[in-house]
């Protein structure tokens, strides 16, 4: 199976726990082992670059982004949805049969509205994908809101986590009124006031998805089922 990721080495290390042959494809060349294989020189713009990698593969898990904040609607659309977009449709001419799509659940704020449409642009490319690709491939959408662990920024590691987990506890302890606050402004706090997933969470939830053996269509993971997830909770 290929796994295209930005900051998701934590989902090829879950599989390759689980015994199961996974690569990270990616812009950079890998400059030391990290007990994954890495593939350099891939470029999600660019289909060339990864489509022969994809036929046979079990499953493909995509999780392309630039953050919220970039404001230049032509970057945002190319890099939050073009990129996934592609990687898609290849995966359907070659019958990739799983998909697992690392989304976002997003407020409906005017700051982030390039990054908002070009993540839907994705999704709406991923909820069509079953039927692109045909019998028996099915999709799983995975939309935390914050993601807690540590990022790398070249060789640089910012640990998000510092400020993260203590949100998720507030935010966790308070879910009752978070709620209410997006019920009564969702134009404000819509999205918003959910926990931070941990990037753990995150991966087994991908990994279940593409262990899974019943699953049918589409299906979608919000921040209700990814906080506090574990292998229990399998898609099977």
């Amino acid at each position: 199976m290929l796994t295209m990721l930005m900051h998701m080495h934590a989902v090829c290390r879950e599989l390759a726990k689980r015994g199961l042959p996974a690569a990270s494809l990616g812009r950079s060349q890998p400059k030391e082992p990290s007990g994954v294989e890495e593939i350099g020189g891939i470029d999600a713009l660019k289909p060339e670059t990864f489509d022969s990698l994809l036929p046979g593969a079990r499953a493909v898990v995509i999780a392309i982004g630039e953050p919220p904040w970039v404001r230049d609607k032509e970057r945002a659309m190319r890099f939050n949805g073009i990129t996934n977009i592609n990687i898609l449709q290849s995966a359907a001419k070659h019958k990739v049969p799983r998909i697992v799509l690392v989304n976002a659940t997003m407020p409906t704020w005017s700051l982030i509205a390039p990054y908002r449409e070009g993540k839907l642009a994705a999704e709406r490319e991923a909820l069509s994908y079953p039927e692109k690709c045909g019998t028996n491939c099915h999709v799983v959408v995975l939309k935390p809101g914050a993601i807690s662990g540590t990022r790398q920024e070249g060789s640089l590691e910012v640990p998000l986590w510092i400020i993260l987990e203590p949100m998720r506890l507030v935010m966790s302890w308070m879910s009752w009124p978070c709620e209410v606050l997006e019920g009564c402004l969702p134009s404000l706090f819509g999205g918003v006031l959910r926990p931070p997933v941990r990037v753990e969470e995150l991966a087994m939830a991908a990994a279940d998805a593409v262990e899974a053996t019943s699953l049918e269509g589409v299906r979608e993971l919000g921040t209700k089922e990814l906080v506090g997830y574990s292998s229990s909770d399998k898609t099977q």
